[in-house]
């Protein structure tokens, strides 16, 4: 009796030893798994975070497509146009390598759970897609860069054409100012006529006139006369010649009907009234009329 008490006394110690230690390494596994838990958590959440931010970038270039598509499909683009479509498409390209870089690090964090033996069949398939969706937006917005170009060489044609029609246009206007101004210019020789009332003696004094005939009765106008003692006169607003004399000789060549003398009761000629412009002075722009 007494040897199977000292048995007890001596195992019990033992037996507690043990237990302790199966306990211990019970607590360490459990710990071990907490922090397996816990790293697969993390790399879930790191995978629906970036899952998120994918779906979130492919949202806003889905929008900005829309908008360049719009525009470019219209053909017709103003400068300042094509300078926001290529700030929208610099933007698509910056959230396309933001979604390269989510996808690599999904690429990782698949990797991590693959390790801790993880079955990732749905994920790795959904990577895939997202790759895919990347790339087409990629080809995308490469043919969109190529139709932009186009667009901006039109564009820039265009506004060499419109450039060009400028400068012909401001050429042409100076042309036709020019031709204006000489066309005025002829029109006011042209509607310059010459015209002077004076006693025969002044006629002959001064040279504007010379006696003709056998007998030197008729007054004819020197072809060399000065203008000098002339009126100058634009014969557009010309109509009346005041004279206020008797013995009236128009010595000058001037059509019957386009003239007409009026004389007062006293036998005074007070004027010579211009009835037809055109037909009075087209024979000769200067006007002599000569009173003895």
């Amino acid at each position: 009796m007494r040897r199977i008490f000292y048995l007890c006394v001596l195992v019990l110690p033992f037996v507690s030893c043990v237990g302790k230690k199966s306990a211990d390494k019970l607590a360490g596994e459990k710990d071990s798994l907490a922090l397996v838990v816990a790293a697969k958590d993390s790399v879930l959440n790191e995978v629906f975070s970036s899952l998120n931010d994918i779906a979130t970038n492919l949202d806003v270039i889905k929008s900005r497509e829309h908008i360049l598509t719009t525009a470019v499909e219209q053909g017709e683009l103003k400068k300042q146009a094509t300078v926001q479509i290529s700030e929208d498409i610099e933007a698509i390209d910056q959230l396309l390598q933001a979604n390269r870089e989510t996808i690599a690090r999904l690429e990782k964090s698949a990797e991590q759970l693959r390790q801790a033996n993880v079955k990732i069949g749905s994920l790795e398939k959904l990577i895939a897609q997202m790759q895919a969706q990347v790339e087409e937006k990629d080809a995308e917005i490469s043919l969109l860069k190529t139709e932009l170009k186009r667009l901006n060489v039109q564009v820039d044609d265009l506004n060499a054409q419109v450039s060009g029609l400028d400068s012909t246009v401001n050429i042409l206007t100076e042309d036709n100012t020019k031709l204006a101004g000489e066309l005025r210019t002829k029109n006011d020789l042209l509607s310059t006529a010459y015209y002077i009332v004076g006693s025969q003696k002044e006629l002959l004094d001064k040279e504007i006139v010379y006696k003709s005939g056998f007998i030197g009765r008729t007054l004819k106008i020197n072809e060399n006369r000065s203008l000098d003692s002339f009126t100058q006169v634009d014969i557009r607003d010309f109509d009346e010649v005041l004279i206020g004399k008797k013995n009236v000789t128009l010595v000058s060549s001037h059509p019957e009907e386009s003239y007409e003398f009026v004389m007062t009761d006293n036998g005074v000629f007070s004027s010579l009234v211009i009835k037809d412009a055109d037909k009075f002075w087209e024979s000769s722009k200067v006007l002599v009329i000569c009173y003895k």
